[in-house]
């Protein structure tokens, strides 16, 4: 399956919704003033606010440095944001956590993620949407094995 061109290529599309949802939530998140990676790391954990969350799974699955995450991770803390919470497992790393769900921001974030989300999906079904999990899904333990070099 050969086929390049804008309209189907994913890598295409999943790096315009990726650049656009980037762009949406620094311009829904402005009046905060923070950094594009304070967006990031707050974005991920408050998309993850179930699980335990450690540094280097945000430097891993967003893609950019564990120093930027490490530098994001603190100017958060010191704006009261997040905080840390002792990893039982490994003593080397602690899992972050949003501190205050009723805070601003973290009301901010939650909305301007929704809103975002709501358009993203506009006029699709249940059907679709499971279906699209469910190769997204097959495509993410696929790449996992994906050797490279």
């Amino acid at each position: 399956m050969s086929v390049y061109n804008e309209d189907s290529n994913i890598f295409y599309i999943y790096f315009q919704i990726i650049k656009k949802y980037k762009r949406y939530m620094e311009e829904s998140l402005v009046e905060f003033e923070l950094t594009p990676a304070e967006i990031d790391v707050l974005t991920f954990l408050i998309n993850n606010m179930d699980k335990d969350i450690t540094a280097s799974e945000i430097s891993m699955n967003r893609g950019i440095s564990k120093g930027l995450v490490s530098h994001a991770v603190n100017l958060l803390k010191d704006k009261n944001l997040i905080g840390t919470e002792e990893n039982l497992e490994d003593g080397r790393s602690v899992y972050l956590k949003i501190i205050n769900e009723e805070d601003g921001v973290v009301k901010k974030v939650k909305e301007a993620n929704e809103k975002f989300t709501n358009q993203l999906i506009k006029g699709m079904t249940l059907e679709d949407l499971n279906l699209f999990v469910k190769v997204n899904n097959k495509m993410l333990n696929n790449v996992k094995d994906i050797e490279i070099g």
